[in-house]
């Protein structure tokens, strides 16, 4: 059988994985008003929720890794699919503030090593040179479940409640542990694993300091953090609540709002990966979509929140630059070799989950400041300066990055 078949056999299992890892990190922005109203939360209450499982999903990044090199991506994404199963129904049955938030959690830690153990399996069956683009494809597929977890999980919610319906995605995720088991190869049948015994847990465990001595990890894993985490913050959380606060959207609207949104990153996400090989270079390609990023940011900073239309271009303008996970990737990819590539990847996946934790819970606690009207909505002002200091994170983020030196992808063609 051929790289291409064996690939095709894959992709279902690891694309149907990805796109519920996808899903899950975004639906708290359709069903956030409801948990609001529900469970009479605070704007640092509703931010811990979604910020638990991305939390849960930053503290797995690294023992994720050492997994993954050590016992291949397809035990250690199948395993961790039952762990993410088990966190979404019971999130779905848990009716505390701490119910949800420790689900969330559990959640967090199944969904760790599933886009981690991709990127493993496309840096074995993939060219460097061409890893960005094929990394951009697998994010696209992805970002089908951003799709999902907008319009048709709020019609979902609407018609059969959103327990019931995180109840079918726990079963959904059983069924995938044995799609992938038999689907799933961890190398290509052309090349074989290294050489000589294999690395002991301790040994793979002691990588993981070889990976942290390279400073330039520091400054891509800070731009990877950033970036992410402020589109991750503004899609997941806060998006829903400043649609429904500042212009009262109702739960069909917003979710129509936020499949936009999500459909715009989605292009962003497939289209940004190739150019790091058109205009050979990754570093710019970052460096300009975050500044883009920023200004969007600085824009809807500046709105007072009087017209739904620009508002929704400007957030639509944002999705369309913020998918720079792969060249981000990519740019890590070509510090190190092939040995550290799993611990090299959930080290910056670290960066970025911990940067999405962080920028989560900042946001919640400045927004919080802000005293809630009569009706419980949250004044026009707190998003403002919030956006606001989203795009001087960028600003600071794209100046820190800026020192990396450039690795262009002519320089991995003939790996």
């Amino acid at each position: 059988m051929s790289r291409t078949r064996y690939i095709l056999a894959m992709a279902p299992g690891l694309g149907l994985a990805f796109i519920l890892s996808q899903f899950l990190r975004s639906i708290p922005a359709v069903i956030a008003p409801d948990l609001r109203m529900e469970l009479e939360l605070t704007a640092g209450q509703l931010s811990a929720l979604p910020s638990a499982l991305f939390f849960g999903s930053a503290i797995m990044q690294l023992p994720a890794g050492v997994l993954l090199d050590r016992f291949g991506p397809r035990i250690t994404v199948a395993t961790f699919l039952f762990i993410t199963a088990s966190g979404v129904l019971g999130f779905s049955l848990a009716t505390t503030t701490i119910g949800l938030t420790a689900w969330l959690l559990v959640t967090g830690w199944g969904i760790a090593p599933v886009f981690m153990g991709a990127i493993v399996l496309l840096s074995r069956w993939v060219r460097r040179d061409r890893l960005a683009t094929a990394t951009a494809l697998t994010v696209g597929v992805g970002g089908t479940g951003m799709l999902l977890s907008a319009s048709p999980f709020a019609a979902a919610t609407e018609a059969f409640g959103w327990r019931d319906t995180l109840t079918a995605v726990s079963v959904f995720a059983i069924a995938l542990i044995g799609v992938i088991l038999v689907t799933v190869r961890d190398r290509p049948p052309d090349s074989p694993a290294p050489p000589g015994p294999s690395e002991s847990l301790i040994q793979v465990v002691r990588g993981l300091a070889i990976v942290f001595r390279e400073p330039k990890l520091y400054a891509i894993g800070c731009i990877g953090g950033i970036t992410v985490g402020s589109f991750l913050t503004f899609r997941a959380l806060w998006v829903g609540p400043y649609l429904n606060d500042v212009f009262g959207s109702d739960l069909i609207a917003r979710g129509n709002i936020i499949f936009m949104i999500s459909l715009a990153w989605l292009i962003s996400a497939v289209a940004i990966g190739p150019l790091d090989r058109i205009f050979d270079t990754r570093r710019m390609i970052v460096a300009v979509g975050a500044t883009f990023m920023a200004i969007w940011f600085a824009l809807l900073a500046v709105a007072d929140g009087s017209s739904l239309a620009f508002a929704v271009g400007v957030m639509v303008a944002l999705g369309l630059c913020s998918g720079l996970s792969s060249p981000i990737f990519a740019h890590a990819r070509s510090l190190f070799p092939d040995r550290y590539v799993g611990r090299l990847v959930t080290a910056i996946n670290l960066f970025i989950w911990g940067g999405v934790f962080l920028v989560q819970v900042g946001t919640g606690l400045f927004i919080d400041a802000f005293p809630a009207d009569g009706l419980g909505r949250t004044p026009v002002e707190a998003y403002r300066w919030t956006f606001a200091i989203l795009a001087a994170l960028l600003f600071t983020a794209v100046l820190f990055y800026w020192r990396v030196g450039d690795v262009p992808p002519s320089r991995d063609s003939g790996t």
